[in-house]
């Protein structure tokens, strides 16, 4: 599994058109291979994870970048994230 996370700063105002965003996206067609993903808000950064089975997913989604939650996030928003991919080593899923 791989787990993507990107990052931008946002203001009150940028934060409102993320919220925004999101909805639409959470209502779209949900990529191949995207097993969850997650929008996070804290101290001026709005964060995206998503939980990939395969970078192949991962890299498909991100060549497409609308097709990429983060990115097509992002990119409604008008701002540039940095992004980092990470190997999933350990997974403790609760119920």
């Amino acid at each position: 599994m791989i787990l993507s996370l990107a990052h931008a700063e946002v203001d009150d105002a940028a934060a409102i058109n993320v919220y925004g965003a999101w909805s639409e996206i959470v209502v779209g067609e949900r990529p191949r291979g995207l097993v969850d993903c997650y929008l996070s808000e804290g101290d001026g950064v709005v964060q995206v994870a998503a939980l990939w089975e395969t970078m192949e997913d991962h890299d498909r989604a991100f060549e497409e970048k609308l097709n990429h939650p983060a990115f097509g996030l992002f990119a409604a928003c008008g701002l540039d994230p940095t992004h980092t991919i990470h190997r999933v080593i350990g997974r403790f899923h609760a119920h």
